[in-house]
Order: structure tokens, then sequence, then C-alpha cells
């Protein structure tokens, strides 16, 4: 059969017309593996630290030395000699009550005394006689014991009226309040004729000289861990953040509120800017114990970003496995958190261990990884 040149043209076209679309379809059915992605991560080598602990709680400062005035007499008040926040010296007069009454009270008891020593001395005379009168058998033995009980009642009456002549001059004395040491007035809730009762509290006296002590509520779960004599580091935010020394030299057995209990810090140095009611920071410092009740010595510090927190607060860490390059979902127990670090205690973690340290969220267990370089 003869095929024109026209008609094979044809022919060749309708040829590859049906099978360049095969080919092609073969051609995109071969598809290549791709290629496994490695993360690269951040990482650190774990080290054995101190099992220390540290936890910060807030506090007042107050002077060690700080007491309520009252006056041990009641009265009306005629004077107030001292201005809030004034410096006092020790024995000086802050207040005075009326003296009046108390001057009248202390001169009725001096007469009293005086009367009652003028029956002693006319009782004597009387006993005296009888003695004189029993010997010579012109009195009875009852007589004369009668003359002697008395002149001893009346020289009971004498001792009686001293003790209230002396309870007069007290209370003459009680009108002066005065300051039982060096300080400062930081509270005044007294003026000039105004009533006082016995014992109300007028005057705030803070010492000057003793120094300040900072006043502190604890959980009981820290209050367990602290004794009389440790040192705990006060921290001043309004004052730069300036660190001090102090010794715990109270600890509350009460619980105030929400099971916290009082704990005083006395502050071991004195700045000429420190002042009472100051707020604080306190550091308490103590030793966790092991399960075992055995205080826990050393542990190791993981930075927080290298946490994954599972189901019912279960922690996990990534530890690296230089063999397969791979990373071990690993989970830990937590001892405390220290700062931007959390102590974890050694087992499936160990010293020298090396672990993802951030975008742990994005990692699976047994994933293929690399170390990023260190920067020089």
């Amino acid at each position: 059969m003869v095929i024109s040149n026209s008609g094979g043209r044809k022919y060749v076209a309708y040829i590859l017309f049906l099978f360049v679309p095969l080919l092609m379809v073969n051609g995109c059915g071969k598809k290549e593996k791709p290629e496994e992605v490695i993360r690269s991560i951040k990482w650190m080598k774990v080290a054995e630290t101190s099992a220390k602990q540290i936890r910060m709680i807030s506090g007042t400062t107050k002077p060690v030395d700080q007491t309520a005035l009252s006056f041990a007499v009641g009265g009306t008040v005629e004077k107030v000699e001292v201005k809030l926040g004034e410096q006092v010296k020790k024995d000086q007069v802050l207040a005075e009550l009326d003296r009046q009454p108390f001057v009248l009270a202390v001169k009725d008891a001096e007469a009293g005394l005086a009367k009652a020593q003028a029956i002693v001395v006319e009782r004597r005379a009387n006993y005296e006689r009888y003695v004189a009168l029993y010997e010579s058998n012109n009195a009875s033995k009852a007589e004369l014991d009668e003359a002697r009980a008395s002149f001893d009642s009346a020289k009971s009456q004498v001792n009686a009226a001293q003790a209230q002549l002396g309870l007069a001059r007290h209370d003459l004395r009680k009108t002066k309040l005065r300051s039982p040491f060096n300080g400062t007035i930081s509270v005044k809730e007294i003026e000039p004729y105004m009533e006082v009762p016995v014992g109300k509290a007028v005057f705030g006296l803070d010492g000057e000289e003793s120094g300040y002590e900072v006043s502190a509520a604890v959980p009981d779960s820290l209050l367990i861990n602290l004794s009389v004599g440790d040192e705990a580091d006060v921290i001043f935010p309004t004052l730069n953040d300036r660190r001090v020394r102090g010794v715990i030299t109270e600890l509350g057995s009460r619980s105030r509120s929400a099971s916290t209990y009082p704990v005083t810090v006395q502050l071991q140095e004195q700045y000429d800017d420190f002042r009472s009611g100051m707020s604080v920071d306190v550091a308490f410092e103590f030793m966790p114990e092991s399960e075992t009740g055995e205080p826990l010595v050393t542990g190791l510090a993981v930075p927080l970003s290298a946490f994954l927190v599972g189901e019912g607060k279960t922690s996990f860490l990534f530890i690296y496995d230089k063999e397969s390059s791979t990373v071990k979902k690993t989970q830990v127990k937590t001892l405390a958190l220290r700062e931007n670090d959390v102590l974890v205690k050694p087992g499936a973690l160990k010293a020298g261990d090396i672990i993802a340290t951030a975008g742990v969220q994005f990692l699976t267990d047994g994933q293929k990884v690399n170390l990023m370089k260190e920067k020089e």
C-alpha cells in the first residue's frame, strides 16, 4: 500500500498523539524518595550542682526595739511634750497627766500614816502600863493579852498606811510618761485634755540603736526546713536591690492564716537609709530531703526551656544518644525551682548527659537530630 507524503505525516502525528501522553504518565509515576530532614537542636551538657534550695518570701522591716507606750494610771492629759516623728532620748518626758488628784491622794495617804503612827504611840503606852500592872499582880493575863493585841493591830495599821502612801507616791510619779530608750516617735494618739484610761497605748516608739529586723510569714512546707540561727539574705528592692545578711531569731509555732507562720530575721548590717515598714524579699536557703529523709547534697540543674510537661504534671527531657544521633524522651523527677533552673534528681538523668534545651515541643522520641555548634 502506498501512502502519500501528506498521509504519512498525518499517520505519524496520530501515533505521537497516542503514545506521548502514555510516556508522560509513566514518567510521572516514578516519584523520588524525599530526603530525611534532620533538625538541629540547641543543647547543653548536664552538670552536678549543689541541691541547696532558695525560697523568696516577702517581708517588712521593723526596729528590734519597738514598743507601745501607755500610762500606768488614768487621768486627764495636761501636757504633750513631743511630736510624731520626733527623736527622743531615754527617760525624756513625753507627756504628763494632771497631777492635782494624785498630789491630793499623796497628802491623804500621809495623813492616814500620821494618824496610824499616833495610835501606835498611844497603844504602846497602854501595853507597857498593863505589863507593869501584870507584874505587880494588879492586872490579869487576859487584860495583858488584850493590850498586846491592840498594840499589834495598831502597828499593822501603820504598815498598811505606809504601803498606801508608797502607792500614792508611785502613782504621782507615773503621771509623767517617759521614754524607756532612745528612739523615734512612730505613733502618737494623745492630745491635751484627753481622758486617758490605764493601759491605753498613746505612743509608739521605735528604737534607733538596736537595729532592724524583718517580719515575714512562711508556709509550713518551708518552716520545717528552718531553724533559729540559720542565715538568710534580705534584699531591699527600693535600695537598688541591696543585699544584707540576716539571721533567723524567731520561728512561730502558731499559724496565722493560709498555713503560714511568723518568722523574724534580724539584720546583721545597719544603714542610715533603713526605715521601719520597708518592703523586702527574704532569701531562705535550705537543703531538701530525699525519699529516705536524708538531706540531698547535690542535684542536676536544668533550664526551664528544656522541659516538656506531660499528663499529671509529669516532666520529660530529651536526652541525646551519641551512637544513634537521636533524642530519647525521658521522664525525670524535679526537686525544686531555683531562679531560672529546675533542680532534677539524679537517676534517669546523669551528670554528663546531653539534653535539648529549646524547641522540645517539636521533638519526638527517637528523632534524629544534629547538635548545633557552640559559639566560639
